[in-house]
């Protein structure tokens, strides 16, 4: 995972020597729905964006015995995107693309009656397709991100922390349906202001 991320890192930086253009996003809708979420988006070639997401979520689960267990879990994810009419602003417009998605954490329930603590592990891989737009201010400067995905976890667990007893998430409707939904605001950086 370690390595992963300082390809990322080295990738974006390579890149943005070249094309001199980074997105930074954040998704301020989220800490509604508790979680947050942000992006960074930088440009492969004129059409091509690459966005490395990260976020984090916390909330109750109901999961055994309809025990309602807290917990977080953060999640890191890469998306690619095709901008099919984008302007001299570059990387702007109508896009679709694929998507993946990596969550993991934790999650506990406290038995009221003998104090026993309860605890499993959450692991979800999930991919998908997605489409959207994105609109860049006159200064090019401010952007806006809006977009829909959709798509399945491939790998979705609860276990305990030993890894012997797992629950069972078949009555949980739409469990493996993996539906993101993208509105962030962000900062591009690296704007070559010589027209």
């Amino acid at each position: 995972m370690k390595r992963s991320i300082l390809f990322f890192t080295w990738a974006i930086l390579s890149t943005s020597a070249i094309y001199a253009q980074i997105d930074i996003k954040v998704g301020p809708l989220g800490l509604l729905f508790n979680n947050f979420n942000m992006g960074v988006e930088v440009g492969a070639s004129p059409n091509v964006g690459i966005e490395l997401t990260g976020g984090a979520d916390w909330k109750r689960l109901p999961l055994v015995s309809d025990n309602i267990y807290k917990g977080s879990a953060l999640r890191l994810g890469i998306n690619g995107r095709y901008y099919f009419n984008p302007t001299e602003k570059k990387l702007n417009g109508f896009y679709a693309g694929a998507y993946t998605r990596f969550g993991g954490g934790k999650y506990s329930f406290t038995n009221p009656d003998t104090n026993e603590k309860d605890e499993f592990k959450s692991t979800r891989v999930a991919g998908g397709f997605l489409i959207g737009g994105k609109i860049v201010s006159k200064n090019e400067r401010i952007i806006f991100d809006l977009g829909i995905g959709f798509g399945r976890a491939f790998v979705y667990k609860f276990e305990d922390l030993n890894g012997t007893n797992e629950a069972d998430l078949t009555d949980v409707p739409f469990v493996n349906f993996d539906l993101p939904i993208n509105l962030k605001i962000g900062y591009r950086i690296g704007v070559d202001n010589k027209k």
